[in-house]
């Protein structure tokens, strides 16, 4: 048997279980993002000033809406105001980049599967021709 084969099918399989792991990042980053788009609609409909604010992990806390601007962070803790529908704009930008990504991601995948399945294909050529000559010594002798 082709050890160096096996030895690319394991290393193929490492990149995909890390490739996987990000999709699931990603997966879960744009649910997120998604909710907070939902979240978004709820305020802007929403003509009553108290709102429930998700603190994280299931707790919330009941707050009283002053204006509805949202404070963004632009990095290097640097905030911008925005309205409702720019902050809408903003959340879709990122989930679009997310999509990209995860398209790339899958596309990866799908080539690394295309590999694996090749070097089965090899190994097992290799295998059958090993197996003819091996019958074929055996009828000889």
């Amino acid at each position: 048997m082709d050890h160096q084969k096996i030895l690319q099918i394991q290393m193929i399989e490492q990149e995909s279980n890390q490739l996987n792991q990000q999709l699931q990042l990603i997966d879960q980053n744009i649910s997120d993002l998604q909710e907070i788009e939902l979240s978004l609609d709820e305020i802007e409909k929403n003509q009553d000033k108290e709102i429930l604010s998700n603190l994280g992990k299931g707790i919330y806390i009941p707050v009283h809406v002053k204006e509805k601007m949202m404070i963004i962070e632009v990095g290097n803790k640097h905030f911008i105001k925005k309205s409702i529908p720019q902050t809408k704009d903003v959340i879709e930008e990122q989930i679009k980049k997310l999509f990209v990504g995860k398209t790339e991601i899958m596309t990866r995948l799908n080539d690394l599967q295309e590999q694996v399945n090749i070097l089965i294909g090899q190994i097992r050529e290799a295998q059958e021709k090993e197996e003819k000559s091996s019958k074929k010594n055996r009828k000889d002798k």
